[in-house]
């Protein structure tokens, strides 16, 4: 028997747990009949923008901040029969301009506000009712068709270059809620304040149709993520559930909050780089608040949860629908493959490549290095040099093409340093045919390259050390750049 179509799933969400809330945002607060109202309402008001803009298209993004109208823009795009395309907000011109035209996408809703200075320019249309706007802009060839069954699409962070754009069915994504409802006990009387952007696999699978098929609420952020911000939103909502990167917990436990100021929170969930033990250890003792770890794949959904309130080592263990399995690589290493009833289905704008990364049985090769213990995952590392910064993977590749061709860039290299609390930085070499200041490699890196990718420190050297084969020899890179004087310390 074929799954219902996932705006059939939410319309009836909206029926049966109608006079429960469902979003919440500041003095906001919609229940879920009203969410079904507006998610009906919009979606005839998109039709009509969409229209107004000229030939229809099949393909809108979605590329906005967290708000109470991404959800609804998210919903009625599956309401009119549409594939959302989840875009990050950081995307700057160079990466919207490869989803243009590898994707086919020519349709944004953007915050209002800012569709005026959308990065590849186009036309911009008000949405009836909503703070988002419609921007179009002009096609490029023709897009690869979609597969049949594809209902959402999200990417990658661009790893290799360009953002890759992942195609789900409805069954996955509604697997993966499923599997989070049932591998983590959510229920109806849950309130999950979400401080991830829904475009990660983080919030998009853990907070939003999770969180509808039970009936339980969403709680979106407001403001800049400070401790005194989340504090007071924690305490306004009475929320049960926080959603989160490492930062927002090293940011919390380092502040001065008293330790009541969490209100209702039980569960804090961290996922997207490792959390150092000392700043679980502190926001746990001040708090009294558990920080239970997820780890997820964009390629897979939601792979592992810390079921165990006693356990503090490890990322958890599989939820239901997930199977794990360590492959022996040539070099000696551990690889983690898996296999999840949430997969995607393949990459759009990459036909092929991720079915290189399947084997014979299915299982996907995550790149991630480690080992499983007693049914529980241990990352220790990853088998290319990407580089992960709060949970993003960056290709040194990519950036170093953008500097290269900045007036004057002889030779760059990107590498991973750490800052005074030992936390990831991107930390850029640069080798010059002329003087080049700070500001020349900021100025060439902004608007061609999201701001998570703009490295923050920058080196000047006279040479780049390489061997005869043309590779940077990183030690002697780490030694001249502690050594030359114009390599000192240069942060944002």
């Amino acid at each position: 028997m074929p799954e219902p179509q996932l705006d059939a799933i939410v319309r009836e969400a909206c029926v049966r747990f109608a006079n429960r809330t469902a979003l919440r945002q500041g003095a906001e607060r919609l229940t879920y009949a009203d969410l079904g109202g507006a998610v009906a309402r919009l979606a005839t008001a998109v039709d009509r923008a969409l229209a107004d803009a000229g030939p229809d298209r099949d393909r809108v993004a979605v590329y906005a901040r967290n708000s109470i109208d991404y959800v609804l823009s998210y919903l009625a795009l599956l309401s009119t029969g549409r594939v959302p395309f989840l875009v990050d907000v950081a995307f700057g011109q160079t990466e919207l301009e490869a989803i243009r035209t590898g994707c086919g996408v020519t349709a944004f809703l953007a915050d209002a506000p800012a569709a005026g200075d959308f990065p590849l320019g186009g036309t911009v249309t008000p949405v009836e009712g909503s703070r988002h706007a419609l921007v179009t802009v002009p096609a490029s060839g023709e897009p690869a068709a979609l597969l049949p069954d594809t209902a959402v699409c999200r990417f990658t962070s661009g790893t290799t270059g360009v953002p890759k754009c992942l195609e789900f069915s409805g069954s996955a994504v509604l697997s993966a809620a499923r599997n989070w409802v049932a591998g983590t006990g959510l229920d109806g009387g849950d309130r999950t304040l979400c401080l991830a952007a829904f475009t990660n696999g983080l919030a998009f699978n853990t907070s939003l149709l999770s969180s509808l098929l039970v009936g339980a609420e969403i709680v979106l952020h407001t403001g800049p993520p400070t401790s005194a911000r989340i504090a007071r939103t924690l305490a306004d909502t009475g929320a049960t559930r926080m959603v989160a990167f490492p930062l927002v917990y090293r940011t919390l436990a380092g502040s001065e909050l008293c330790a009541d100021r969490l209100g209702g929170l039980h569960l804090a969930i961290s996922a997207g780089a490792e959390l150092p033990a000392a700043v679980r250890a502190r926001f746990e003792q001040r708090f009294g608040v558990r920080i239970a770890d997820y780890y997820g794949v964009a390629e897979a959904g939601p792979c592992t949860f810390e079921r165990d309130p006693d356990y503090r080592r490890g990322l958890g263990t599989p939820l239901p629908g997930v199977t794990l399995r360590p492959r022996r690589r040539p070099d000696g290493a551990t690889e983690i493959l898996l296999r999840t009833a949430s997969m995607a289905s393949r990459y759009l704008n990459a036909p092929g490549e991720l079915e290189r990364r399947l084997d014979a049985d299915g299982f996907y090769a995550t790149g991630d290095l480690g080992h499983l213990a007693d049914g529980r995952l241990f990352v220790t590392g990853r088998v290319a040099g990407v580089i992960n910064l709060a949970g993003r993977k960056i290709d040194p590749h990519e950036v170093e093409g953008v500097v290269r061709a900045i007036d004057g860039v002889r030779d760059a290299v990107l590498f991973a340093d750490a800052d005074a609390d030992g936390q990831t930085v991107l930390h850029m070499a640069v080798a010059g045919d002329r003087p080049l200041a700070r500001a020349d490699v900021l100025a060439g890196c902004r608007g061609r390259l999201a701001a998570y990718k703009v490295p923050q420190r920058i080196s000047f050297l006279p040479e780049i050390p390489r061997s005869s084969a043309g590779k940077v020899r990183l030690n002697d890179l780490r030694a001249a750049v502690a050594a030359t004087a114009s390599g000192r310390e240069s942060t944002r």
